[in-house]
């Protein structure tokens, strides 16, 4: 039986909370870069072991190095259709080895092939480096597939990430023709200005997974020693002209939600077709897993959306 949404979304919070009183955030900058490096030195790239799915691993190169790209689909199939998935963890932190199973859940529900992308982060890399291993990432996906048939979705930075690949074509006047179809799971931001900080700074004490110090410190850890344009950093206020469909997804109970109203104005700027939703009563990245009647709305609406390329 399924529980009402209210109640369903309140322990869902409640355990979320839970969770974080157990294991209190690191919340100091180098505190943060640290325990972040020492963690992804421990992540090595491994080929799934599982013979439930078809797996490629495909070199994708740039100036400074070569990264792991994983291809994976139905044994057999041969869709005509690929998504970009793309894991989170703030560019600072490599989690990505963790999340490729919501990337391979996704298969179930859809009929394309995954481009899943080890992207380096900033603890190794300067950020830059992360977004362009993914925008070659995505041109690498138009040797195979039209970018009609395109889809990007991004977890967290992973939508951040989604979203800098409109800017980075614009920016750089890459011409390449833009994925049909973005879709972003609470994608990030770093306050630009004294507005936007204070409108961070009023979902203090909110998030029990991203909180205000983190959305601060992983900008900072990002952005250090670099002379960066402004939208690398400040995502939301990117160039985001001649996007395809772009769908963002924010829980109500989350710190990074604050971005939701810069993305819009810059999404309004553009001209394109895009949608905001704002979950009630849901955390950070709510639509990545189908656990309860909110989330499975969310979840089975992009779905749809990669489904009806």
């Amino acid at each position: 039986m399924m529980l009402p949404m209210k109640i369903s979304n309140k322990i869902i919070m409640g355990v979320s909370w839970l969770f974080h009183f157990l294991n209190p955030p690191i919340t100091d900058v180098e505190k943060i870069f640290d325990h972040a490096k020492k963690h992804n030195e421990k992540q090595v790239f491994r080929m799934p072991g599982d013979k439930s799915l078809e797996y490629k691993d495909i070199k994708i190169h740039t100036e400074l190095g070569t990264y792991h790209c994983l291809r994976m689909k139905k044994k057999g199939n041969n869709p005509n259709k690929a998504v970009l998935y793309i894991g989170g963890g703030g560019g600072v932190y490599n989690y990505y080895q963790v999340q490729l199973i919501l990337a391979k859940k996704l298969l179930k529900w859809v009929d394309a092939e995954i481009y899943y992308p080890f992207y380096p982060p900033s603890t190794n890399s300067p950020i830059k480096e992360a977004f362009k291993m993914i925008f070659e990432s995505y041109r690498a996906m138009l040797n195979d597939y039209s970018h009609k048939k395109i889809g990007v979705i991004g977890l967290s930075f992973g939508g951040t990430a989604a979203m800098t690949i409109i800017s980075w074509n614009n920016y750089y006047k890459e011409n390449l023709p833009m994925p049909a179809l973005t879709i972003g799971l609470s994608p990030g931001h770093v306050p630009a200005n004294r507005a936007e900080n204070e409108s961070l700074e009023s979902y203090r004490g909110i998030d029990p997974f991203v909180p205000v110090d983190w959305v601060k410190a992983y900008g900072e850890i990002n952005a250090v020693g670099q002379n960066l344009e402004h939208w690398i950093i400040h995502t939301a206020h990117g160039d985001f002209r001649n996007a395809g469909n772009v769908y963002l997804y924010y829980g109500e109970k989350e710190s990074l939600v604050y971005a939701a109203p810069v993305y819009e104005q810059s999404l309004k700027k553009a001209d394109i077709n895009y949608n905001i939703h704002i979950e009630p009563g849901m955390p950070h990245s709510y639509g990545a897993v189908r656990i309860n009647k909110a989330s499975k709305k969310t979840y089975d609406e992009y779905i749809g959306l990669i489904n009806d390329l």
